[in-house]
Protein backbone atom coordinates (compact mmCIF):
# COMPACT_ATOMS: atom_id res chain seq x y z
CA UNK A 1 0.00 0.00 0.00
CA UNK A 2 1.00 3.40 -0.77
CA UNK A 3 1.99 5.36 1.88
CA UNK A 4 0.23 9.53 1.02
CA UNK A 5 1.50 11.19 3.73
CA UNK A 6 4.88 12.17 2.61
CA UNK A 7 5.89 13.25 6.69
CA UNK A 8 6.22 9.84 7.73
CA UNK A 9 8.42 8.61 5.10
CA UNK A 10 11.83 7.71 6.87
CA UNK A 11 14.14 9.03 4.36
CA UNK A 12 17.38 6.79 3.17
CA UNK A 13 19.93 7.53 0.52
CA UNK A 14 19.92 10.58 -1.36
CA UNK A 15 16.76 11.93 0.43
CA UNK A 16 18.83 11.63 3.53
CA UNK A 17 21.27 13.42 2.31
CA UNK A 18 19.57 16.39 1.08
CA UNK A 19 17.85 16.47 4.51
CA UNK A 20 21.53 16.44 6.41
CA UNK A 21 23.15 19.41 4.02
CA UNK A 22 20.71 21.76 5.61
CA UNK A 23 22.05 24.60 7.44
CA UNK A 24 20.53 23.20 10.51
CA UNK A 25 22.37 20.28 11.03
CA UNK A 26 25.41 20.98 12.22
CA UNK A 27 28.81 19.11 11.95
CA UNK A 28 28.89 18.76 15.49
CA UNK A 29 25.07 17.42 15.33
CA UNK A 30 26.68 14.88 12.92
CA UNK A 31 29.72 13.92 15.00
CA UNK A 32 27.11 13.22 18.15
CA UNK A 33 25.00 10.88 16.26
CA UNK A 34 28.03 8.69 14.68
CA UNK A 35 29.51 8.55 18.13
CA UNK A 36 26.49 7.07 19.52
CA UNK A 37 27.13 4.64 16.99
CA UNK A 38 30.52 3.78 17.98
CA UNK A 39 31.74 5.49 14.80
CA UNK A 40 34.77 8.03 14.86
CA UNK A 41 35.68 9.91 11.66
CA UNK A 42 39.26 11.38 11.67
CA UNK A 43 38.03 14.54 9.56
CA UNK A 44 34.96 16.17 11.28
CA UNK A 45 33.95 18.13 8.13
CA UNK A 46 29.92 16.91 7.20
CA UNK A 47 31.72 15.80 3.58
CA UNK A 48 33.13 13.19 5.75
CA UNK A 49 30.41 12.48 8.09
CA UNK A 50 27.47 12.76 5.79
CA UNK A 51 28.32 9.12 3.59
CA UNK A 52 28.43 7.43 7.00
CA UNK A 53 25.29 8.17 7.72
CA UNK A 54 23.93 7.77 4.24
CA UNK A 55 25.59 4.37 3.59
CA UNK A 56 23.52 2.85 5.83
CA UNK A 57 19.83 2.89 7.56
CA UNK A 58 19.03 5.40 9.80
CA UNK A 59 16.56 4.80 13.04
CA UNK A 60 13.42 6.25 13.92
CA UNK A 61 14.86 7.06 16.83
CA UNK A 62 17.78 9.06 15.16
CA UNK A 63 15.45 10.60 12.66
CA UNK A 64 13.77 11.98 15.23
CA UNK A 65 16.39 13.68 16.83
CA UNK A 66 17.84 15.48 13.60
CA UNK A 67 14.05 17.06 13.31
CA UNK A 68 13.86 18.24 16.74
CA UNK A 69 17.76 19.52 15.87
CA UNK A 70 15.65 21.76 13.20
CA UNK A 71 12.61 22.50 15.40
CA UNK A 72 14.82 23.19 18.32
CA UNK A 73 17.66 26.04 16.14
CA UNK A 74 14.88 27.30 13.63
CA UNK A 75 12.18 27.97 15.96
CA UNK A 76 14.20 29.17 19.31
CA UNK A 77 14.34 33.12 19.27
CA UNK A 78 17.76 34.87 18.85
CA UNK A 79 18.62 38.45 19.43
CA UNK A 80 21.07 41.05 18.09
CA UNK A 81 21.30 44.85 18.73
CA UNK A 82 22.26 47.51 17.15
CA UNK A 83 22.76 50.98 17.66
CA UNK A 84 22.45 54.52 16.17
CA UNK A 85 22.52 58.26 17.31
CA UNK A 86 19.15 60.07 16.52
CA UNK A 87 19.00 63.85 16.04
CA UNK A 88 15.17 64.10 16.05
CA UNK A 89 12.72 65.55 18.86
CA UNK A 90 9.93 63.72 16.70
CA UNK A 91 8.46 60.85 18.28
CA UNK A 92 8.63 57.54 16.65
CA UNK A 93 5.78 56.46 15.74
CA UNK A 94 5.40 59.74 13.68
CA UNK A 95 8.49 59.11 11.96
CA UNK A 96 8.08 56.00 10.42
CA UNK A 97 7.10 55.87 6.97
CA UNK A 98 3.38 55.90 6.65
CA UNK A 99 3.38 52.65 4.60
CA UNK A 100 6.07 50.02 4.56
CA UNK A 101 5.87 46.97 2.46
CA UNK A 102 8.22 44.26 3.77
CA UNK A 103 8.41 42.19 1.01
CA UNK A 104 9.36 45.03 -1.60
CA UNK A 105 12.13 46.07 0.91
CA UNK A 106 13.07 42.65 1.10
CA UNK A 107 13.40 42.41 -3.45
CA UNK A 108 12.66 38.89 -3.15
CA UNK A 109 12.58 37.84 -6.83
CA UNK A 110 14.79 35.50 -6.60
CA UNK A 111 14.50 33.73 -2.81
CA UNK A 112 12.49 31.08 -1.50
CA UNK A 113 10.39 32.92 1.66
CA UNK A 114 8.30 35.81 1.74
CA UNK A 115 6.67 38.02 4.50
CA UNK A 116 2.84 36.96 4.73
CA UNK A 117 -0.02 39.63 5.41
CA UNK A 118 1.20 43.06 5.34
CA UNK A 119 2.58 43.75 9.04
CA UNK A 120 3.42 47.38 10.00
CA UNK A 121 4.94 49.04 13.19
CA UNK A 122 2.75 49.97 16.63
CA UNK A 123 3.76 51.76 19.57
CA UNK A 124 4.81 49.35 22.25
CA UNK A 125 2.51 49.33 25.67
CA UNK A 126 4.06 51.07 28.35
CA UNK A 127 7.06 52.61 26.51
CA UNK A 128 7.93 56.07 26.54
CA UNK A 129 8.93 55.87 23.18
CA UNK A 130 8.86 53.02 21.22
CA UNK A 131 7.96 50.81 18.14
CA UNK A 132 7.61 47.73 17.07
CA UNK A 133 6.81 45.13 14.12
CA UNK A 134 5.95 41.59 14.22
CA UNK A 135 5.73 39.27 11.48
CA UNK A 136 5.47 35.47 9.99
CA UNK A 137 7.43 34.40 6.69
CA UNK A 138 6.70 31.08 4.60
CA UNK A 139 9.87 29.42 3.13
CA UNK A 140 8.95 26.58 0.62
CA UNK A 141 11.87 24.45 0.03
CA UNK A 142 10.72 22.05 -2.77
CA UNK A 143 13.86 19.88 -2.24
CA UNK A 144 12.12 18.56 0.92
CA UNK A 145 9.26 16.90 -1.01
CA UNK A 146 9.29 13.73 1.25
CA UNK A 147 8.50 15.76 4.23
CA UNK A 148 6.87 19.47 5.05
CA UNK A 149 8.00 21.68 2.18
CA UNK A 150 6.50 24.50 3.69
CA UNK A 151 7.74 26.02 7.01
CA UNK A 152 6.23 29.34 8.73
CA UNK A 153 8.62 31.25 11.66
CA UNK A 154 8.05 34.13 13.43
CA UNK A 155 10.13 37.37 14.42
CA UNK A 156 10.35 41.19 15.04
CA UNK A 157 12.30 44.19 15.19
CA UNK A 158 11.81 46.75 18.15
CA UNK A 159 13.01 50.22 18.25
CA UNK A 160 13.43 52.27 20.87
CA UNK A 161 14.73 55.54 22.14
CA UNK A 162 18.06 55.53 24.81
CA UNK A 163 16.53 57.04 28.11
CA UNK A 164 20.47 58.00 28.72
CA UNK A 165 21.46 59.68 25.39
CA UNK A 166 20.32 60.38 22.06
CA UNK A 167 20.32 57.42 20.18
CA UNK A 168 17.97 54.75 18.70
CA UNK A 169 18.40 50.99 20.54
CA UNK A 170 17.38 47.96 17.31
CA UNK A 171 16.65 45.03 18.76
CA UNK A 172 16.28 42.10 16.00
CA UNK A 173 14.42 38.93 17.73
CA UNK A 174 14.75 36.42 15.09
CA UNK A 175 14.44 32.74 13.85
CA UNK A 176 15.27 30.96 11.20
CA UNK A 177 17.90 32.93 8.72
CA UNK A 178 15.71 34.45 6.69
CA UNK A 179 13.82 36.42 9.65
CA UNK A 180 17.33 37.78 10.64
CA UNK A 181 17.58 38.74 6.51
CA UNK A 182 14.34 40.60 6.82
CA UNK A 183 15.02 42.23 10.01
CA UNK A 184 18.44 43.36 8.61
CA UNK A 185 16.81 44.61 5.48
CA UNK A 186 13.82 46.37 7.66
CA UNK A 187 16.74 48.23 9.70
CA UNK A 188 18.54 49.52 6.62
CA UNK A 189 15.28 50.67 4.87
CA UNK A 190 14.23 52.86 7.98
CA UNK A 191 17.82 54.22 9.05
CA UNK A 192 18.33 55.27 5.29
CA UNK A 193 14.39 56.81 5.67
CA UNK A 194 15.43 58.61 8.63
CA UNK A 195 18.34 59.77 7.44
CA UNK A 196 16.72 61.07 4.21
CA UNK A 197 14.34 62.99 6.78
CA UNK A 198 17.28 64.59 9.13
CA UNK A 199 16.72 62.70 11.65
CA UNK A 200 19.43 61.25 12.27
CA UNK A 201 23.06 62.67 10.94
CA UNK A 202 23.97 61.32 7.21
CA UNK A 203 27.21 60.45 8.48
CA UNK A 204 26.05 58.59 11.22
CA UNK A 205 26.88 54.89 11.72
CA UNK A 206 25.36 51.69 12.98
CA UNK A 207 26.93 50.54 16.36
CA UNK A 208 27.21 46.56 16.56
CA UNK A 209 28.57 44.23 19.41
CA UNK A 210 31.59 41.80 16.83
CA UNK A 211 34.02 39.77 17.90
CA UNK A 212 36.70 42.24 16.70
CA UNK A 213 35.71 44.68 18.78
CA UNK A 214 37.16 43.31 21.88
CA UNK A 215 40.93 42.50 22.66
CA UNK A 216 41.16 38.87 24.29
CA UNK A 217 40.97 39.73 27.46
CA UNK A 218 38.42 42.51 27.26
CA UNK A 219 36.09 39.73 25.56
CA UNK A 220 36.17 37.51 28.89
CA UNK A 221 35.57 40.26 30.51
CA UNK A 222 32.63 41.24 28.76
CA UNK A 223 31.30 37.66 28.61
CA UNK A 224 31.68 36.63 32.17
CA UNK A 225 30.35 40.50 32.73
CA UNK A 226 26.88 38.66 32.17
CA UNK A 227 27.57 36.66 35.58
CA UNK A 228 28.36 39.76 37.06
CA UNK A 229 26.22 42.60 36.19
CA UNK A 230 22.61 40.77 36.69
CA UNK A 231 22.52 39.85 40.07
CA UNK A 232 19.92 42.73 41.36
CA UNK A 233 17.71 42.05 38.27
CA UNK A 234 14.65 39.55 37.68
CA UNK A 235 17.21 37.11 36.28
CA UNK A 236 20.31 36.24 38.30
CA UNK A 237 23.05 34.10 37.04
CA UNK A 238 23.65 30.49 38.81
CA UNK A 239 26.51 28.91 37.13
CA UNK A 240 28.37 28.80 33.90
CA UNK A 241 27.86 25.24 32.11
CA UNK A 242 29.47 25.15 28.82
CA UNK A 243 32.01 27.05 27.20
CA UNK A 244 33.37 27.50 23.67
CA UNK A 245 37.40 28.23 23.32
CA UNK A 246 39.73 28.33 20.33
CA UNK A 247 44.11 29.03 20.83
CA UNK A 248 44.90 32.29 19.80
CA UNK A 249 47.55 31.12 17.01
CA UNK A 250 49.41 35.07 17.27
CA UNK A 251 49.86 34.69 20.67
CA UNK A 252 52.56 32.14 22.92
CA UNK A 253 50.67 29.84 25.23
CA UNK A 254 51.93 29.46 28.48
CA UNK A 255 53.43 26.44 29.87
CA UNK A 256 50.59 24.92 31.09
CA UNK A 257 48.84 25.01 27.94
CA UNK A 258 51.45 23.77 25.68
CA UNK A 259 49.31 20.68 25.13
CA UNK A 260 46.94 22.84 22.60
CA UNK A 261 50.02 23.48 20.73
CA UNK A 262 48.79 22.13 17.18
CA UNK A 263 46.70 19.36 18.15
CA UNK A 264 43.63 21.49 19.46
CA UNK A 265 41.39 23.88 17.16
CA UNK A 266 38.53 24.49 19.49
CA UNK A 267 37.90 23.31 22.81
CA UNK A 268 33.79 23.05 24.08
CA UNK A 269 34.44 22.45 27.75
CA UNK A 270 30.70 21.54 29.49
CA UNK A 271 30.23 21.20 33.34
CA UNK A 272 29.01 22.75 36.11
CA UNK A 273 30.35 25.70 38.08
CA UNK A 274 33.22 26.44 35.14
CA UNK A 275 33.49 30.33 35.92
CA UNK A 276 36.02 28.46 38.89
CA UNK A 277 37.54 26.51 36.19
CA UNK A 278 41.68 27.75 35.20
CA UNK A 279 40.30 28.45 31.95
CA UNK A 280 38.21 31.49 33.33
CA UNK A 281 39.19 32.64 36.46
CA UNK A 282 43.06 32.73 35.59
CA UNK A 283 43.94 35.76 33.68
CA UNK A 284 47.00 34.85 33.07
CA UNK A 285 45.92 32.46 30.07
CA UNK A 286 43.23 35.33 28.54
CA UNK A 287 45.66 36.99 26.38
CA UNK A 288 46.17 33.55 24.08
CA UNK A 289 42.70 32.10 24.10
CA UNK A 290 40.09 33.67 21.51
CA UNK A 291 36.51 32.96 23.78
CA UNK A 292 33.80 32.72 21.04
CA UNK A 293 30.69 31.72 23.60
CA UNK A 294 29.76 30.98 26.99
CA UNK A 295 26.40 29.42 27.99
CA UNK A 296 25.27 30.05 31.71
CA UNK A 297 22.39 28.94 34.08
CA UNK A 298 20.10 31.75 35.07
CA UNK A 299 17.28 31.87 37.31
CA UNK A 300 14.57 34.03 36.40
CA UNK A 301 11.63 35.54 37.91
CA UNK A 302 9.33 37.59 35.55
CA UNK A 303 5.93 38.31 34.30
CA UNK A 304 4.01 36.13 36.67
CA UNK A 305 6.95 33.37 35.50
CA UNK A 306 9.58 31.56 37.92
CA UNK A 307 11.92 28.63 36.81
CA UNK A 308 15.59 28.31 34.99
CA UNK A 309 17.07 28.40 31.88
CA UNK A 310 20.53 28.28 29.95
CA UNK A 311 21.20 31.23 27.96
CA UNK A 312 23.50 31.03 25.42
CA UNK A 313 25.59 34.36 24.78
CA UNK A 314 28.47 33.79 21.52
CA UNK A 315 29.34 35.22 18.24
CA UNK A 316 27.93 32.16 15.90
CA UNK A 317 29.47 33.41 13.09
CA UNK A 318 33.01 33.26 14.83
CA UNK A 319 33.68 29.69 13.61
CA UNK A 320 33.08 30.82 9.90
CA UNK A 321 37.11 31.25 9.23
CA UNK A 322 37.11 32.91 13.13
CA UNK A 323 35.07 36.33 11.10
CA UNK A 324 35.98 39.21 13.26
CA UNK A 325 32.40 40.76 11.83
CA UNK A 326 30.64 38.17 13.73
CA UNK A 327 27.73 39.81 15.99
CA UNK A 328 27.15 38.63 19.42
CA UNK A 329 23.67 36.77 19.61
CA UNK A 330 21.61 35.30 22.68
CA UNK A 331 19.57 32.52 22.66
CA UNK A 332 17.91 30.05 25.24
CA UNK A 333 19.00 26.57 24.50
CA UNK A 334 17.16 24.94 27.84
CA UNK A 335 14.57 26.61 29.70
CA UNK A 336 12.26 24.77 32.96
CA UNK A 337 9.79 26.41 34.61
CA UNK A 338 8.70 25.96 38.24
CA UNK A 339 5.27 25.45 37.52
CA UNK A 340 3.78 24.38 34.26
CA UNK A 341 0.60 26.56 32.84
CA UNK A 342 -1.85 25.72 30.38
CA UNK A 343 -1.47 27.72 27.31
CA UNK A 344 2.29 28.78 28.36
CA UNK A 345 3.99 29.56 25.35
CA UNK A 346 7.94 28.86 25.50
CA UNK A 347 9.28 30.86 23.11
CA UNK A 348 7.08 34.36 24.35
CA UNK A 349 8.75 33.31 27.52
CA UNK A 350 11.90 33.02 26.08
CA UNK A 351 11.52 36.50 24.27
CA UNK A 352 10.28 38.45 27.31
CA UNK A 353 14.03 36.49 29.00
CA UNK A 354 15.67 37.82 26.30
CA UNK A 355 14.79 41.09 26.33
CA UNK A 356 15.61 41.78 29.90
CA UNK A 357 19.26 40.56 28.82
CA UNK A 358 19.42 42.57 26.20
CA UNK A 359 19.85 45.69 28.20
CA UNK A 360 22.25 43.86 30.11
CA UNK A 361 24.31 43.26 27.28
CA UNK A 362 24.10 46.80 26.59
CA UNK A 363 24.91 48.49 29.44
CA UNK A 364 27.92 45.91 29.93
CA UNK A 365 29.25 47.09 26.36
CA UNK A 366 28.80 50.74 27.05
CA UNK A 367 30.98 49.95 30.51
CA UNK A 368 33.56 48.02 29.22
CA UNK A 369 34.25 50.47 26.95
CA UNK A 370 34.35 53.85 29.07
CA UNK A 371 37.52 51.83 30.97
CA UNK A 372 39.48 51.91 27.67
Amino acid sequence: MQIEDESVILPQGESLRAYLVQPFVSKGDLKSLLRLRGVFTSLQEKEQSIPALTLSLIKPSEFVELQQLYTTKEDNPKVTTQIIEWASPETLISSIPDEIDVNKVLDLDFENFKVLNAPSFYPVPNSDDAIRMDFEIERLDRSKSWADSRKRFKASIEIQKSKDKDELILISTHTAPETKQTNRALARHLIGHFKAQGQIAQKASVQQIRFGDFTNEKRFDYLLGFTRDNRQSPITFVEVVDIGLVPDEDHTLPEELEWMKERIRGLDLRGTGLEDSDFLSNPKYRPCLLIHRLDAKFRFSLCGMDGHCVISLGFPDFNNGQNPESEIELRIKKIDFDESRRGLDKNEAKQTILKEMEFVKIQAFKRLATLD
